[in-house]
């Protein structure tokens, strides 16, 4: 399966650091790990790279040191 696009995954990545603020690339990470864990990959690799998203947004906000 095709991994989403760079916009998708930016778009979800936003979605994420709204609801969860700060701890947004932790709360990706932890969907990555349950997905790894049922034995989707392509799931969890997706996760992988919204949480990378979740953490540069943050980045770019000044809200993560």
């Amino acid at each position: 399966m095709p991994l989403p696009s760079d916009l998708d995954l930016w778009r979800a990545a936003g979605i994420i650091v709204r609801q969860h603020g700060s701890s947004a690339p932790a709360a990706a990470t932890d969907r990555a790990k349950l997905l790894e864990a049922s034995g989707d990959k392509d799931g969890a690799a997706t996760w992988r790279l919204i949480a990378q998203r979740c953490e540069e947004l943050l980045n770019q906000e000044g809200t993560r040191q």
